[in-house]
């Protein structure tokens, strides 16, 4: 309405017939699109053959004590590391049948597959959000003039996403240590036994219990084969690692023919990924991940070729969300960058803000912002179009400024998709474990606060000051939780308890 001279119907349509379409019409940001929606396809099919749930299956036998079936459940979701929502479900649904033979309360199970579901996905360079992160990043940098390429841009912001990687390590050291912290350390251990039926069935049937009756559901009768999942992903991972090396190594030779060089000279692996086209080689990396997925499942029989196609189709629909959500954020960074709102912040705060505080100020701002409306996507979405130019006025040269500004909000944003009561992620792992969500919420939150001021005490604040670097502050951030789990932490009830294995 500020271009439009205050028409509102005029302002509604510009929304529609010029931000958006140019959004859309963007090459980089339709191979987003493009690679977000095939990626979609893939986990469709991968959960639909049962996939997910035979990498469960292969934990099962592990699971022996409660301290085992905790450790079995990290290891499970560390390994469906793509996705937080099949993270969540598959791990949930296939575990909870086994809780009330380790005498396990459900809230440290949720506990565990929602922090390292959510944060693995985060997190990972192959996974259903770094479409997103990708084009939130690739954003930032066209507001600001500077060309990088989207994918090492995103991968450098890791070391400035403090709070997500300090509470990612705690999840292994309170298994290892058989410690907890807070409400949890004093949770009481559920009597009874399931009634009725053998834990080791419910563990182990292969019929595609616990997933619902979804679309995406396991396919009743189908074998659940862990090799159906672990194989495309792993094509996926490895495709867009050596299709991004490929690339860069091609233009890199390229420039050096066009230089009129000799012998062809020898490329680092920074160089190469450096001069890749990351959006490409993922979108090649999900075409060959849905190849092979399709080729697995239509192979062996378990889907035929409509119903693997079906459920590509409706994995597909799984991501239409948070891609809407980016379209719309890439529209409201260019209604911004055309409205000068982000130039008049970054003029009216240049003299208010200090520089160093900058980057602990947005980190901050996206704990409170993800919090209160529970996503991760729309924080990113409300938070990154203000940040670029603001930060580029105040850290000028230094282009590590930038990133550890836009770690700090992405970082940050995973805050309220934990601990937040309308997060969608907080709710699947309520159904996923049957645990209350208010007792969800009491002993999630507690380790996200304490992750969350030991980010900003030793990560955001200190670096920003430039007393040190990001590494460094994520080892005195790791330090200091250590000395706290040893110090303030109990003995939760649930280890000291033993079961013959299922």
């Amino acid at each position: 309405m500020v271009l439009n001279r205050g028409k509102p119907m005029l302002s509604f349509l510009r929304i529609c017939d010029k931000y958006m379409l140019n959004a859309l019409a963007d090459a980089e940001h339709a191979g987003v699109l493009l690679f977000t929606l095939l990626l979609g396809g893939t986990i469709g099919i991968v959960q639909r053959a049962g996939g997910g749930l035979g990498l469960a299956r292969l934990l099962a036998s592990y699971m022996t004590s409660a301290a085992s079936a905790l450790s079995s459940a990290w290891v499970l979701c560390c390994m469906i590391f793509f996705d937080d929502y099949s993270s969540i479900l598959i791990v949930g649904s296939s575990l909870s049948p086994v809780l009330p033979r380790m005498q396990l309360a459900p809230e440290r199970l949720a506990f565990i597959i929602h922090t390292i579901g959510v944060l693995l996905a985060s997190l990972s360079p192959i996974s259903s959000w770094i479409g997103l992160q990708l084009g939130y990043v690739a954003g930032v940098y066209q507001q600001t003039g500077q060309p990088v390429g989207p994918f090492m841009a995103t991968m450098a912001t890791l070391p400035y996403r403090f709070f997500p990687l300090l509470l990612f390590g705690l999840v292994p050291l309170l298994l290892f240590t058989n410690k907890d912290l807070g409400p949890l350390a004093n949770y009481p251990v559920p009597s009874g036994q399931p009634s009725g039926g053998d834990g080791g069935a419910e563990a182990n049937g292969a019929e595609g219990e616990g997933m619902g009756d979804g679309p995406l559901a396991p396919k009743p009768g189908v074998p659940h084969r862990a090799i159906n999942a672990a194989l495309p992903f792993a094509a996926i991972a490895v495709a867009a690692f050596g299709g991004m090396l490929l690339d860069g190594a091609v233009k890199l030779r390229s420039q050096s023919e066009m230089a009129g060089g000799g012998a062809p000279a020898a490329f680092s692996l920074v160089d190469m990924l450096g001069q890749s086209d990351s959006i490409a080689a993922l979108i090649w990396a999900s075409t060959i991940g849905w190849v092979v997925s399709l080729g697995l499942v239509v192979g062996q029989g378990v889907l035929s070729l409509e119903e693997t196609m079906d459920a590509w189709i409706e994995g597909m629909k799984d991501v239409l969300s948070p891609m809407i959500v980016l379209l719309l954020a890439w529209a409201l960074g260019d209604v911004i960058s055309a409205a000068k709102a982000a130039d008049f912040l970054a003029g009216a705060l240049q003299s208010a803000v200090p520089r160093w505080a900058l980057p602990t100020l947005v980190t901050i701002l996206a704990h409170v912002i993800s919090y209160a409306c529970g996503s991760s996507f729309g924080t990113m979405g409300i938070i990154l179009p203000l940040v670029g130019p603001l930060a580029t006025t105040l850290g000028g040269d230094d282009p590590s400024y930038l990133t550890h500004c836009i770690g700090g909000v992405i970082g940050g944003a995973s805050f309220g998709n934990l601990c937040s009561p309308i997060s969608d992620t907080t709710i699947l792992t309520v159904l996923a474990t049957k645990c209350d969500l208010h007792a969800h919420i009491a002993t999630i939150t507690p380790y996200c606060l304490l992750c969350a001021a030991l980010a900003i005490i030793f990560g955001s604040l200190p670096v920003g000051l430039g007393w040190y670097g990001p590494f460094t502050g994520l080892g005195l951030g790791s330090a200091a939780l250590v000395a706290i789990v040893l110090t303030l932490g109990k003995t939760p009830p649930t280890t000291a308890i033993t079961r013959k294995a299922l």
